[in-house]
């Protein structure tokens, strides 16, 4: 009966329009009402899941990505890419999948609002919405790559697909939440999902070359002069360094990831008002604000999904699912093809971070049961909610770019076709190739 209540009256909120951050807490609040728990212990469970020292990695890289944007920094990196590969065959595309994978961030919507380019290097998932990546990169790159020639449909659809996948690369937030669910190294979930973002990449990169030999999409600008390149990058040191000290510090074990994010604001601080002198006390203000409003929203729905966790445990939910998955089967890799399609529906309907809070205690015991290493099931996941936002018919970030790019819902499902075969070669093969996944963590 509880079950029933539960998922009963989330898939009715949902189908009215609620906001899932309110759809979880009141499903949840409703469940224990008729089960005759006491609604008492709502405040404390949200009080207890946000008072975590993790979860001050989330402002922290939030506002580190906002201040490099305003900083000057991640302009920087993003002329010395195109600089080298913008005006060879499809070159804008491969900027476009660089930018999604180690550029983009929160931040980058301010950016757009003035017209720069400004992707924080390494923020990929920051937002905590594919959506919002999508609509700031695809404002800059859909039009650029449509001046030159480029399909509408296929930039639309690269962009797409680009800024979904790159919550991969470290440091994701999707990996930090995770690694708070089911207790999992945050550094391992980050040394994780580099080979797997590399990969998705590469596949990118393939479909970009061959669509751009076929139509003859080139960039239309002159090739810089290696003198001219020299003088970008060196430009552009500053920046580069910053992910060398950020992740090289947590992966020798220098500081937590959470200490890294701190690292990241005061280094970006230094770089944007000393080095660059591109950071005011406007902009700073500004991104302090946009931090505590991007901070906000996904607390509220971390606060509303941990109680909708404690609610699938205590009313056994969890427990009742787990041996309806195992009754079905006890095969491990037919378990994870049911998984990767689970997850690819539920990154259709909803956030991520939503995603995982509703799902994962679900997964997790069923995954344990099976030995399935968790580390390699957070990369799993994390691609699968990433394709599920590019999935039609729902795809909520093929109607973001299809927006941008002034393209019929159709014909940006029709480019996005191959871009997405390719994705899910590349998923499956690191669903069932664990080495991918867990070559770099350390034995």
């Amino acid at each position: 009966m509880s079950a029933a209540i539960l998922f009963g009256s989330m898939a009715l909120m949902i189908g009215f329009g609620i906001p899932i951050a309110i759809v979880l807490g009141v499903s949840s609040a409703l469940t224990l009402l008729f089960s005759g728990a006491p609604l008492g212990v709502i405040p404390s469970m949200m009080q207890a899941t946000v008072q975590k020292f993790s979860l001050l990695t989330i402002p922290l890289f939030v506002l580190a990505g906002a201040i490099m944007d305003k900083g000057g920094i991640s302009k920087r990196l993003i002329n010395l890419a195109d600089s080298i590969i913008g005006p060879v065959y499809g070159g804008l595309g491969y900027v476009a999948v660089v930018a999604a994978l180690f550029f983009v961030g929160p931040s980058m919507m301010h950016q757009c609002q003035s017209g720069g380019f400004g992707p924080p290097f390494f923020l990929p998932a920051i937002s905590g919405s594919g959506t919002a990546t999508v609509a700031a990169m695809g404002s800059i790159l859909i039009p650029a790559m449509v001046k030159q020639g480029y399909d509408p449909g296929f930039s639309s659809a690269l962009s797409a697909i680009s800024g979904s996948l790159g919550t991969v690369i470290p440091p994701s937030i999707t990996f930090i939440i995770y690694g708070m669910i089911t207790g999992e190294s945050i550094g391992d979930l980050f040394l994780s999902g580099i080979v797997p973002g590399l990969i998705f990449a590469f596949v990118l990169c393939i479909m970009v070359f061959t669509q751009s030999k076929k139509h003859g999409w080139k960039g239309d600008t002159k090739r810089a002069s290696a003198k001219e390149i020299g003088k970008l990058f060196l430009d552009t040191v500053w920046g580069l360094l910053s992910p060398v000290i950020v992740l090289g510090g947590i992966y020798s074990g220098l500081f937590t990831p959470t200490e890294a994010a701190a690292v990241a604001v005061v280094y970006s601080l230094i770089v944007g008002i000393f080095v660059y002198k591109e950071l005011r006390l406007k902009e700073l203000k500004e991104t302090l604000f946009s931090t505590a409003k991007t901070t906000g929203m996904i607390l509220l729905i971390i606060m509303n999904a941990g109680i909708f966790s404690w609610v699938l445990t205590q009313q056994g939910i969890a427990a009742s699912l787990t041996e309806m998955a195992l009754a079905l089967t006890d095969n491990k890799y037919i378990m994870l093809f049911i998984i990767n399609i689970v997850f690819l529906c539920a990154g259709c309907v909803m956030d991520n971070t939503s995603a995982l809070y509703i799902l994962v205690p679900i997964i997790m015991p069923i995954a344990k049961a099976l030995d399935i290493n968790m580390i390699q099931l957070g990369v799993i996941l994390v691609l699968n909610l990433s394709i599920g936002q590019v999935t039609p018919p729902v795809g909520p970030n093929l109607y973001v770019a299809a927006d941008i790019g002034k393209v019929k819902f159709e014909v940006i499902c029709r480019k996005m076709v191959p871009l997405l075969l390719m994705s899910l070669v590349a998923l499956f093969a690191i669903t069932y190739i664990p080495a991918l996944s867990l070559c770099l963590i350390p034995a």
